[in-house]
């Protein structure tokens, strides 16, 4: 995401040579997208070796969109410079289909291209050639970052929709209020018991109260 602080990882992890993936480790599925077959082949005899899936390696876009629908992998690897199109716009691509962790693996570090992928929401740059303790590590950086900003932006749009629900919640009460001659808590208390008896959220109910009274011709509340 634009602004997000994009980690490239030079340097290697501290610990051993990583094979296995080391005690703790998730076992991750992952996509790879890279044209040079034998890149491809090194990243996934590496990312095995560190106990991870290799679900598929992808030449190109069409393919990498293809095996990213069909295997649902949990990280996706893409080269930045592929043969018919641009890495980083294929992780846009791929990011509008399904919310997964993308890493770029590149052998370029300009400050634009490490913008450009923050911008596009990936969580991970990686300077070619990366070795097995620098991929592992970057893995689970992109992996951590990932499922943070998923939490907050599952919390940020659960706030959103309950804000949402008191307004049209106070709206409902508001009719009954006026409709039917009740004071507020009276109405609320309405609102709730009519809520249980239709099985259907208050919210829900609330809506369905406004929509009708608009409909007779009461207008907004």
């Amino acid at each position: 995401m634009k602004g997000e602080y994009m980690a490239v990882a030079k340097a290697k992890a501290d610990g051993s040579d990583g094979a296995g993936g080391g005690a703790g480790t998730a076992r991750r599925r992952v996509l790879i997208v890279e044209d040079d077959m034998l890149v491809g082949m090194g990243l996934k005899a590496q990312l095995e070796r560190l106990g991870h899936s290799v679900v598929g390696q992808a030449s190109g876009a069409p393919e990498a969109m293809a095996l990213y629908k069909e295997h649902k992998p949990d990280v996706v690897l893409l080269d930045i410079r592929l043969d018919d199109a641009d890495g980083i716009e294929v992780a846009t691509q791929l990011l509008k289909e399904r919310r997964t962790p993308m890493i770029i693996i590149s052998a370029y570090s300009d400050k634009e291209l490490i913008e450009r992928a923050g911008a596009a929401g990936v969580f991970g740059y990686l300077i070619k050639p990366a070795n097995a303790e620098a991929l592992q590590a970057q893995m689970e950086v992109a992996v951590r970052r990932f499922e943070e900003q998923e939490r907050l932006a599952a919390e940020k749009r659960e706030l959103e929709e309950t804000l949402q629900a008191r307004k049209l919640v106070e709206r409902a009460k508001g009719i009954f209020m006026k409709r039917l001659g009740l004071d507020e808590p009276e109405a609320h208390r309405r609102l709730q018991q009519e809520s249980q008896k239709r099985r259907i959220g208050i919210a829900e109910l609330a809506k369905r109260v406004i929509e009708s009274e608009e409909m007779l011709g009461g207008g907004p509340s």
